[in-house]
């Protein structure tokens, strides 16, 4: 993290972090006053050592460097901007329909579970955006790696049944104990 130089908004960054406030909402309150944009003010406070801050599907995400817990009143907002946020994106973005949804909501622990499926298509890679070609030599791909490993598996079962057939040719025989051997030849 750059440490550098020093942000015209760090003051007022700092004291909203003390007082409890969320960095976000701290971010785009400053943004707001300046008349500046949320990335700017973010970005002169990641160089001036004051925040942290991790690039998320093309926009940056911004946590401050001493943050402390704060009080409900404080981050209940976010909570529920984020509820609603992502509802909206599943929505907007086609992955439900309202009526799917309404059909999970008969309680928070419902809601909650069944929101989960969700998360993993955020954080998964982007098919949508593919184009047809990019999906054509994707699918060669993994039809190659399939033919691979089914030919690989065939011959490592094949290689198995051998050495099964080869092993069960076997007699064992069982081991003597070594207090009979040292008796017989202290006897002897």
């Amino acid at each position: 993290m750059p440490n550098n130089s020093k942000s015209p908004f760090g003051p007022s960054f700092n004291s909203a972090i003390k007082s409890g406030t969320p960095c976000g909402v701290a971010i785009a309150n400053i943004a707001k006053r300046c008349g500046k944009s949320p990335s700017v003010v973010g970005n002169s406070l990641w160089r001036a050592g004051m925040c942290f801050r991790q690039k998320f599907n093309s926009h940056f995400v911004f946590w401050p460097v001493n943050g402390k817990k704060c009080a409900s009143a404080k981050w209940k907002p976010c909570h529920t901007d984020m509820w609603q946020c992502f509802v909206d994106w599943i929505i907007c973005n086609g992955w439900c329909k309202p009526e799917q949804m309404h059909k999970h909501c008969s309680s928070q622990k419902e809601f909650m579970t069944w929101c989960r499926k969700f998360f993993a298509k955020q954080f998964g890679p982007a098919t949508a955006s593919k184009s047809k070609s990019k999906r054509k030599t994707a699918k060669r791909k993994t039809t190659a790696r399939k033919r691979k490993t089914t030919t690989a598996r065939k011959r490592k079962s094949t290689a198995a049944s051998r050495r099964r057939k080869t092993s069960s040719a076997r007699v064992y025989k069982f081991p003597r104990s070594s207090r009979s051997r040292t008796a017989r030849r202290r006897a002897a």
